[in-house]
């Protein structure tokens, strides 16, 4: 019978006799009757423990120089070659060019020294495509300790690679490369003792408006190696979409060490142009630091503050007025939970009035929180909490479901806004599109993407409105102009409208440069046969001025203010 050594080897060996004559056997067995009694029970056990690996693990086996001898059935069928196919071949036939060269090196030096190997290696199907297991190689010894043959019994772990292959997508960021807003959360609250760094690149909406997002992007993916160099070791680095990044790192500082952090990093960033093709662009930034528990959201607090005082870094401290944000963020979560809880997110709607008619033309739905006290708050004092309560994505399906089935009873136009983060989230598009068509409001909905919120991944969003428009649905870009847009935009995302965003809108009755820009909108949007849409519309002054320019369509306080469903 065999035996497995503690290293790992196999040795053959003899089996002992057993004496089968005890006190008071009356009709002994002849000793050579127990052997063969003995040697059939353990070549049925072995049989039985054979049968147990062949129907559990994939097996093979080889001369000492690699050629394969054996294989059982579940390797030729996870292999999808013949055991014709394989016996007389070495497992090159099977191996992945993926895998490293020094992976195999290692093998061979372990088992060929009498141990054992283990390791998950690549392998690749005879249909080309790959598979992977975990092997464990050992080598079998003669009686005299020399290898007779080599077996390896595997474990198909492909659904595992794949599982955490979804996963590591989940958490990178698909420009950069970098871990994603995600994986900061998840890595946060690992983390008894963290420093965080938000990092806001200044003016980056400039150069994606007049040279292209595809220049921006490359600016981003060239900073992203240039700011992994500058931070230390003990630091990481993450990309949480368009041009903000954070930094984490595993110990707490205090404030003076904190500022010299963030001089040190704003300084070396601003020190060289970062090249994109043959443009070189002077980068600054803003930075918001705090260390603790709560170091993301304080940090961010800090940025935004930063941003506010046009500071280069601000540091969060417990004894500023920034203390005060996070409490009315911590306030907010629990304001809108209960609201949630009690039905409280509504549905408000304020007209959009055709310029020539003066007539109400279509309706643009906005969400609104009424607190428990009955006073009603827009989303601009609350939205920033939901998104890091993780509540935001709630809030839109609530006014997605109450505008679809309030509207299913009427034969207005309206409108719904997403942002890039809406139409990224699958279960929010998912609703919105089967309700759309459950509700038959398809062919009178327009879908408002907000324009200001900045687009990563155009081939998503472009995903997103041809299925819209497959059932019907039309595509409006909300806020153009705000910062992030240039026309090339306009002409990627084959929309029906172009709402021309208020901070050009508001001193169109006496500023020429926004009656230039706006003129120019206007016709090129009637160039690609898209209408156009003034929004801020506030006086009677600025009313005029956006129909003397011809756009087709008004918003605003002066031609509609926002009222309930109930009112309209």
């Amino acid at each position: 019978m065999s035996s497995i050594k503690s290293d790992g080897e196999v040795r053959l060996k003899e089996s002992p006799v057993i004496d089968a004559v005890s006190e008071g056997e009356s009709n002994p067995l002849p000793n050579d009757q127990v052997v063969m009694k003995e040697l059939a029970f353990n070549r049925s056990l072995l049989e039985q423990y054979k049968h147990a690996v062949d129907i559990s693990s994939i097996v093979s086996k080889t001369d000492p120089c690699g050629v394969i001898t054996y294989v059982n059935d579940q390797f030729c069928r996870v292999s999808g070659h013949s055991r014709e196919e394989l016996v007389g071949a070495t497992h090159r036939l099977i191996r992945h060019p993926d895998n490293d060269p020094l992976l195999f090196r290692d093998m061979w030096q372990t088992i060929r020294s009498r141990k054992t190997w283990q390791g998950i290696i690549k392998n690749r199907r005879k249909d080309g495509s790959a598979y992977y297991v975990d092997s464990l190689i050992l080598p079998v010894l003669d009686p005299d300790g020399k290898i007779a043959e080599f077996m390896s019994i595997r474990t198909d772990v492909t659904d595992l690679i794949e599982q955490q292959s979804v996963i590591q997508r989940q958490f990178t960021d698909p420009l950069t490369g970098l871990p994603n807003r995600q994986k900061l959360i998840s890595d946060h609250a690992e983390m008894d003792e963290v420093t965080c760094l938000l990092v806001d690149v200044c003016d980056f909406s400039e150069i994606n408006e007049y040279h292209g997002y595809q220049v921006g992007d490359r600016l981003l993916k060239a900073l992203a190696l240039i700011m992994n160099r500058l931070i230390h070791s003990d630091s990481v680095l993450y990309h949480l979409g368009g041009d903000q990044f954070a930094i984490l790192t595993r110990q707490s500082l205090n404030t003076e060490q904190l500022a010299h952090m963030c001089k040190d990093l704003a300084r070396r960033i601003a020190q060289y142009p970062v090249g994109v093709e043959e443009f070189q662009f002077p980068v600054s930034v803003v930075i918001g630091a705090a260390s603790g528990v709560n170091a993301f959201i304080e940090a961010d607090i800090a940025l935004h503050s930063a941003q506010e005082k046009e500071r280069t870094y601000e540091i969060f401290s417990p004894d500023s007025r920034l203390t005060k944000r996070i409490e009315d963020n911590i306030s907010w979560v629990g304001r809108i939970r209960d609201a949630i809880r009690h039905d409280r997110i509504e549905v408000y709607v304020q007209p959009i009035i055709d310029a020539l008619t003066g007539h109400v033309a279509k309706y643009e739905c906005l969400m609104r929180l009424r607190d428990d006290e009955g006073n009603l708050h827009s989303p601009y004092v609350f939205l920033e909490a939901a998104k890091r309560a993780r509540l935001y994505d709630n809030l839109m399906q609530i006014v997605i479901y109450k505008a679809f089935r309030h509207f299913s009873d009427r034969d207005d136009n309206f409108s719904i806004n997403l942002s890039a983060r809406d139409i990224y989230n699958s279960e929010t598009v998912a609703m919105l599109l089967d309700k759309a068509l459950e509700y038959g409001v398809a062919e009178r909905l327009i879908i408002e993407i907000v324009e200001s919120e900045g687009i990563e991944n155009y081939e998503k969003v472009l995903g997103f409105i041809s299925w819209a428009k497959k059932i019907g649905c039309r595509i409006a870009v909300d806020d153009f102009g705000s910062g992030y847009s240039n026309f090339e935009y306009l002409l990627k995302l084959d929309i029906d409208y172009i709402k021309v965003d208020g901070s050009l809108i508001k001193h169109l009755d006496s500023d020429t440069n926004t009656q230039m820009l706006s003129d120019m909108i206007v016709s090129f949007g009637r160039k690609m046969g898209a209408e156009t849409v003034a929004e801020f519309v506030h006086s009677e002054e600025v009313k005029q001025a956006a129909i003397v320019l011809g756009f087709d369509y008004l918003q605003g306080y002066h031609t509609g203010k926002p009222v309930s469903l109930d009112e309209i």
